[in-house]
């Protein structure tokens, strides 16, 4: 709290209101403790195998950016397993095809980003050995 001058009558009302939400956080506690205490009683009383207590959450995929595409389309252009120098030269060479203005750099950058989201999060893309030459990408 800051450090402001308050009046009698102003504490004597936090003190009230923070009273008030004590006595409301109680009135939950004792109204979930027994809820819980219900439900166990229902576990206890139902074949374990009926009872499912875990929710899986499904995620939306991540959508596919035009430099993803243009990855994916370079992949399954080479039709085997392609090298990260590969994917750079052609990716760049259809982005400016594409007319997308970056310094190559950046569109290096980007390329790396968009490998490891494809292959690391989205798992489209699988990451293999290849030939004493490092790392290659193929579909997956």
């Amino acid at each position: 709290m800051e450090n402001k001058e308050l009046s009698r009558e102003e504490i004597i009302g936090l003190i009230a209101e923070f009273k008030s939400e004590v006595r409301k956080n109680l009135a939950k506690n004792e109204f979930f403790n027994g809820k819980i205490e219900e439900l166990t009683k229902l576990l206890g009383e139902l074949p374990v195998s009926s009872v499912s207590m875990t929710v899986e959450k499904t995620r939306k995929p991540y959508p596919l950016s035009q430099w993803d595409e243009i990855i994916l389309n370079v992949i399954k252009a080479n039709g085997k397993p392609t090298t990260s120098g590969e994917i750079y030269s052609k990716a760049i060479e259809k982005a400016n095809a594409l007319n997308i203005n970056m310094d190559e750099i950046k569109m290096k950058a980007k390329i790396n980003q968009c490998l490891v989201k494809l292959s690391s999060r989205r798992h489209d893309l699988k990451k293999i050995k290849y030939q004493g030459r490092g790392f290659a990408y193929t579909l997956n």
